[in-house]
């Protein structure tokens, strides 16, 4: 049997995706990395056809060494959902398990396999279908939905409680790039892997700190006061939901947030866990949370810390970190110092680093803090549940 995928073949995987210019395809591979998903369909032409009507199939989540036991003797297809360009089949057929590869979908007979509620998956042709739905994947869920109201520390909160429970999933892989990218023995590894996942969490909290720009907050909340009559109290992150189409012409577009959560958090992160280098990506990754292509150029003018109802934006700030974190006294003043810092830079002009490449030891890093960041951001704005449901 093919032993479950390495590092090193995910890194290669990367680079692949990287070279081709696919960032979608770059932001994807970390889902589910040690998974194949499993559909269960009674005929393939049928199957076939459905999927070119635009329905999705529905699947299962299945170890990929797993998988690789189960299906010797049987007929396996690999969806390409790439085919309706091409104009060509959806479902094609895999020759030899050594083409089965994670983080792919493949397709197996009823007459071969099945699925229940109560028993899950099975490869004996006992159940029924898995079935098809018209819903988007997961990851575009956010950008479809209407979304809903929320104040800047309600979704800060929100987004940092998924990080808990997403970094988990995370943490082996983190452990395993630290150990052979950064050489680091046992002793050393648990310490850092733990500071680099409350880095990464940070991130998070704060991916969103750029809406506490003076003119954001000014348009977003005249938008708000559009749709639902709400007048300012405070900062807001999201707005309500749209009621009609022709009411979303009315609305003005705020300025770029994301790029200014570059300066904060490198100036933040640094001054609290010191001055290393993978910081500053992790920094980058959050500041790229709308797209791995963003500049992350912070022009001089353009951002200005908004003081709503008096309260300096730095009080507020500190206050909203220490309500999260449990902070000792020197924590807390060098919070103060960074957020002092970063108002004193945010009004410079100056242009982020351009992100690490795939020979990078911090490519790795940099893919998935910002694939952490995207999906907390993703499943609080929706409220559900995506990475690894």
């Amino acid at each position: 049997m093919r032993k479950v995928i390495t590092p090193s073949d995910a890194f290669a995987t990367y680079e692949r995706a990287f070279r081709a210019g696919s960032p979608r395809e770059v932001e994807e591979l970390l889902r589910e990395m040690l998974n194949v998903q499993v559909a269960v369909v009674k005929d393939k032409d049928q199957a076939e056809e459905e999927l070119r009507q635009g329905k999705r199939l529905k699947t299962v989540s299945v170890p990929y060494g797993v998988f690789l036991g189960k299906i010797k003797g049987k007929t396996v297809y690999r969806l390409d959902l790439s085919a309706k360009k091409k104009n060509q089949s959806f479902l094609v057929e895999v020759k030899s398990d050594e083409d089965i590869r994670p983080n792919f979908a493949y397709v197996l007979l009823a007459e071969e396999a099945g699925y229940s509620p109560g028993k899950g998956l099975t490869f004996e042709g006992a159940g029924k279908e898995t079935g098809f739905e018209p819903q988007p994947d997961a990851e575009m869920r956010e950008k479809t939905t209407t979304g809903r109201f929320q104040k800047w520390e309600e979704h800060a909160k929100g987004v940092w409680e998924r990080s808990e429970r997403i970094t988990k999933f995370y943490r082996p892989f983190i452990e395993r790039w630290a150990k052979e990218a950064l050489g680091l023995d046992d002793a050393q590894l648990q310490s850092f892997v733990d500071s680099l996942i409350w880095a990464m969490r940070i991130a998070v909290y704060l991916h969103d700190v750029g809406k506490l720009n003076k003119q954001w907050q000014e348009v977003v909340w005249q938008n708000e006061q559009k749709i639902s009559g709400k007048t300012r109290d405070g900062y807001i992150a999201r707005t309500s939901s749209l009621s009609n189409a022709e009411q979303k012409k009315e609305l003005a577009s705020p300025p770029p947030h994301a790029p200014f959560a570059y300066l904060f958090l490198q100036a933040l992160l640094r001054k609290v866990l010191g001055d290393y280098r993978f910081l500053d990506t992790i920094a980058l990754a959050a500041a790229r949370h709308h797209s791995l292509e963003v500049t992350g150029a912070v022009e001089e003018g353009k951002f200005e810390w908004d003081e709503w109802n008096t309260q300096k934006i730095n009080e507020w700030l500190q206050d909203q970190l220490c309500q999260l974190l449990d902070l000792s006294g020197d924590e807390i003043q060098r919070i103060q110092e960074a957020i002092n810092e970063t108002a004193k830079r945010i009004t410079e002009p100056s242009r982020a680093d351009e992100p690490p490449g795939p020979t990078d030891d911090f490519y790795f890093l940099y893919c998935i803090a910002n694939r952490l960041v995207k999906i907390c951001d993703w499943e609080d704005a929706g409220d559900t549940n995506i990475e690894l449901r």
